[in-house]
């Protein structure tokens, strides 16, 4: 969950490395660290905080060096601190670290014994005295790159966990090693000139070209070359990709906040996850530009889609579309909790994992768990060349270009396209659907993007509506159907950037329970478009307002019955079942937007949170 950057070439200022820690703040930021070396020595400043507080060291670095490292971290062992910061140092050894050393105090007891001295409370301190110890133990008469080579492979085959680290060593100014297994970390392919970083947007400024390092990988980099060994030495062979994320995508291009610019890149998003997937002239599904190469629809009988927070709500959503076109049922599972269950998957089963980054560990971990089970599977993700993706049979990208906004919002669009386009797949080659009921399908999600603009519009409304909901402390989600997912979205995000408690429920559940909540100071954001569930959803509306509380509804436009019992209203455009998702979805983001705004919360960046969670 931490982000890492790293330079070896014809030379590189402290400010490349402060940008490039910039591009991966999202990843973590609780504190930061940059080491720099040339021929003088070795300079490291750390500094907790936002970046902006290491800012203000950098002109304690040189001007330019040929080979560096930099940390943004989000804390797993040790508070946030100076002292707990990367990068670490034992003697000529310089290492960071993004991931979780599971058995870093058995090494540390061991490292202590040694005569070892510990600074911080992190992990990674141990890794880097481990690694500075078996550097230590190898033959003199080796060459230090030979010795350092040896002590990696001696330090990877003791610890357990997951890690990518980042090393520089004194004696050997002219290598960055780098290490993976189970965090990610892609090198970046220059003039004279390589990178490493634990995400593509750390080097979009720089480079296009890009390799991913895969599990169990060592890569050595030098200023002309790129060469990759295996955990025990063996050479591996592998051509970079070009990757088109530009830098301007990553720009706020004149938004206040990341988030409110992915908010409004929705339309954007839904429209090039779709482009290319369908053939209107024969009405089929474009099963290889979907990304399915190879995988048999025809022998799927049962899906589990698996996933975590909001990805986890798409499959949700999802679920009520892939059963009613297909046929198929479909389990939704949340990928923290599927290792642990008894595995009833096989053959015949078709596991989607969902990830914006690819890279979540959580996700991970249960396709490889599915995998072992003999399931099929199929990744759709944001990144290519991903973890995840890689793991899996087949991947289908989204196309909704980088989100940096911690709390993901045009991925859920891009993903929910992705996966209507699964259940028009799984429809059509398990013959469901006739072609010209998946073309009209197809032509009801051509149209999603110019619906969602529409709801856009509406954003200086839920700018005004958002006043009065700042001051609360808690408030309700409801909805029926496929808008029980979207109620859950819309707490979730409220509660990653304002900090405001919030819970979803299903409508048909409060009288289970959560109705012992309302009174006059409880408000309820109640989704009740016209829709198959409208007249049951507003039978829970006027259960709430007999019993004090207040309404914000989302409903269609025009509906004056729904407007005329609600305190607040947000309209949007009348539209088929399977648009609605797409439009309820919006004003959830927007609202939630506006008043963490509102409360001058960090929006983008909210308290204890990271973009990709890489870590279990």
């Amino acid at each position: 969950m931490c982000g890492v950057i790293g330079y070896i070439g014809s030379g590189a200022t402290p400010e490349f490395f402060y940008n490039a820690l910039k591009r991966l703040e999202y990843r973590g930021y609780d504190s930061a660290g940059i080491a720099m070396m040339d021929s003088t020595g070795v300079f490291i400043q750390r500094a907790e905080g936002k970046l902006l507080n290491l800012q203000k060291k950098l002109d304690k670095f040189p001007s330019s060096t040929k080979i560096g490292i930099g940390h943004t971290r989000w804390a797993t062992h040790g508070k946030p601190s100076e002292a707990n910061a990367h990068p670490h140092r034992s003697e000529n050894i310089i290492l960071l670290h993004n991931g979780i050393i599971e058995n870093y105090k058995t090494i540390k007891n061991f490292l202590i014994e040694k005569g070892y001295n510990f600074l911080s409370e992190t992990d990674t301190e141990v890794a880097a005295h481990l690694l500075n110890y078996e550097y230590k133990k190898q033959n003199d008469k080796l060459k230090p790159i030979e010795k350092m080579k040896k002590a990696i492979y001696a330090v990877v085959s003791q610890i357990k966990g997951a890690f990518a680290f980042g090393i520089l060593c004194t004696e050997i100014p002219d290598t960055l090693f780098v290490v993976k297994y189970g965090s990610p970390i892609v090198l970046g392919v220059g003039d004279n000139e390589n990178y490493m970083a634990s995400g593509i947007t750390a080097l979009v400024d720089h480079t296009r070209s890009v390799i991913i390092l895969e599990d169990k990988e060592i890569a050595f980099l030098t200023a002309e070359d790129i060469s990759i060994v295996d955990f025990t030495g063996n050479p591996i062979n592998r051509d970079p990709i070009l990757v088109s994320w530009s830098s301007s995508m990553l720009e706020k291009n004149g938004y206040d906040h990341f988030m409110l610019k992915e908010i409004h890149e929705q339309p954007q998003a839904v429209a090039q996850t779709i482009k290319g997937r369908y053939d209107k002239l024969s009405g089929k599904i474009n099963l290889s530009g979907y990304g399915i190469k190879n995988l048999k629809l025809t022998e799927i009988d049962r899906i589990q889609i698996i996933a975590c927070g909001t990805s986890y709500y798409a499959g949700c959503l999802s679920r009520y579309f892939i059963e009613k076109f297909s046929g198929i049922p479909v389990e939704v599972e949340l990928a923290s909790e599927f290792r642990y269950k008894a595995p009833t998957m096989n053959s015949k089963t078709l596991c989607v994992a969902i990830s914006q980054s690819g890279e979540t560990i959580d996700t991970l971990q249960a396709m490889k768990f599915a995998k072992e089970n003999h399931a099929k599977t199929i990744a759709i993700v944001n990144v290519p060349g991903s973890s995840i993706a890689h793991v899996c049979d087949e991947e289908s990208l989204i196309f909704a270009g980088p989100e940096v906004g911690v709390a993901s919002t045009k991925a859920f669009s891009a993903q929910l396209s992705s996966l209507m386009i699964l259940a028009l797949a799984l429809a059509q080659e398990n013959k469901k659907l006739s072609s010209e009921k998946i073309t009209e399908y197809i032509d009801e999600l051509v149209k999603v993007p110019i619906f969602i603009e529409k709801v856009l519009e509406k954003s200086n409304l839920i700018k005004d509506i958002s006043d009065k909901y700042a001051s609360l402390s808690s408030l309700l989600y409801i909805g029926r159907g496929y808008h029980w997912p979207v109620a859950l979205e819309g707490a979730l995000k409220l509660k990653e950037i304002s900090y405001i408690h919030a819970e979803g429920y299903a409508a048909g559940e409060l009288k289970h329970g959560p109705i012992a909540l309302i009174d006059e100071n409880m408000h309820v954001v109640c989704i009740a478009p016209k829709d198959l569930y409208y007249e049951k959803t507003l039978s829970n509306i006027e259960e709430i307002r007999a019993r004090g509380g207040k309404i914000l509804a989302i409903g269609t436009e025009g509906d004056n019955d729904l407007q005329s019992i609600s305190n607040d209203f947000i309209g949007i455009p009348e539209c088929s079942d399977l648009i609605l998702p797409f439009l309820t979805t919006v004003p959830m983001h927007l609202l939630a937007y506006w008043i963490a705004v509102k409360k001058g919360t960090d929006v983008d960046q909210p308290r204890n949170l990271a973009k990709s969670v890489t870590v279990e």
